[in-house]
């Protein structure tokens, strides 16, 4: 009986250990290589955009790449966060470092939510303000979706996109 229970005990085991490899190698085939998020978070920003660099940050929560560019034409910076698993987008930032703030306030609050509106819909607003920075106004925007929460800054004056950061809901 002991060799019956032993027998059994051990192909519970084998097939648990089976069970566990096959899950793990489907799971870890779903993980992309850096150049993989380079690629992907390519399509996210100007073309001719430089590649500055790729960071693996697998010591965080979720596990992404953080891939950044930088856009010589317009001067500015792009940093695109793609998960391993996958490669959905988690976040994107652009700054763009020529892009201030004015001492004219020409447009009003529901002017820039438009612009926002123009790209996104579907937004909601959480808040909307008319901001000063290193003595200069600027319009500060948080909004959210139901893909995805954002902020983003304007120039009052002419509508110029300062900042944008947009985090998505992924699973």
């Amino acid at each position: 009986m002991t060799n019956t229970i032993t027998k059994k005990f051990f192909s519970i085991l084998a097939a648990a250990i089976c069970t566990l490899a096959i899950t793990a190698t489907a799971f870890a085939a779903e993980f992309i290589s850096p150049e993989q998020a380079r690629s992907i978070a390519a399509q996210w920003v100007p073309a001719g955009s430089t590649h500055l660099v790729t960071k693996d940050e697998s010591h965080k929560y979720a596990s992404y790449y953080e891939v950044k560019f930088y856009d010589n034409a317009t001067n500015t910076e792009y940093e695109v966060e793609v998960l391993k698993n996958g490669g959905a987008v988690k976040e994107f930032k652009m700054d763009a470092q020529t892009v201030i703030g004015s001492t004219q306030v020409v447009l009003s609050a529901a002017d820039v939510q438009n612009l926002v509106l123009k790209e996104f819909p579907n937004a909601t607003f959480t808040k909307v303000k008319l901001d000063r920075d290193d003595g200069l106004y600027e319009y500060e925007l948080k909004f959210y979706t139901p893909e995805l929460r954002g902020e983003m800054k304007f120039n009052p004056e002419n509508g110029a996109l300062i900042e944008k950061e947009l985090k998505y809901q992924v699973s």
